[in-house]
């Protein structure tokens, strides 16, 4: 998990270096003082915007737990996707289209990620489709991208359809593909 805990932090430097060398300043999110998050750097612009910049979890978080519980197994990447770092979502292309990949803010969003990721699966066997869990949003408002937990391919998929394309045959390859 240390190598893809390293490409996490790497992919949030690059992010944040586009936005800084594109838009004059670090990633900006919404603030909400009563949602604060360790990776906020300086006070909230006219706008009421933050900026931000991924900060290490120490210790790494990961979601064996929630794996035990739905009694499967996540690709190994996954732990350290969600759990390496808090920081805001990612906004990248991938094959010339916008992605936002989804991360954790605080310990309140990881809590919250967990119990949406649980939802997404009992959706998925309540339908009888394989196991996915989501990590990213598109362009479409209900086209997902997910990682497929038997296969470790990452694909996108409309909520409550299974997978219909595979973008990459797992989530390094997937990330090292992106572009800012």
């Amino acid at each position: 998990m240390a190598s893809f805990t390293n490409m996490m932090e790497s992919l949030h430097q690059r992010f944040a270096s586009a936005t800084e060398q594109n838009q004059g300043h670090l990633p900006l999110i919404q603030h909400d003082s009563d949602y604060p998050s360790p990776c906020e750097k300086g006070q909230p612009n006219t706008h009421g915007q933050i900026q931000w910049q991924a900060t290490p979890r120490k210790p790494l978080e990961d979601l064996t737990d929630l794996a035990k519980a739905l009694e499967v197994e996540f690709p190994e990447p996954l732990h350290a996707y969600y759990g390496a770092v808090y920081g805001g979502n990612i906004l990248a292309k991938f094959e010339g289209h916008e992605v936002e990949l989804l991360q954790v803010w605080n310990e309140d969003d990881f809590v919250n990620l967990q119990q949406n990721i649980t939802g997404h699966v009992l959706m998925k066997r309540r339908l009888k489709q394989d196991d996915t869990i989501f990590i990213g949003l598109t362009e479409k408002e209900d086209l997902l991208i997910t990682v497929k937990l038997n296969t470790g391919e990452v694909c996108l998929e409309y909520v409550g359809k299974p997978p219909h394309h595979v973008l990459a045959a797992n989530l390094e390859v997937f990330l090292e593909q992106l572009s800012f």
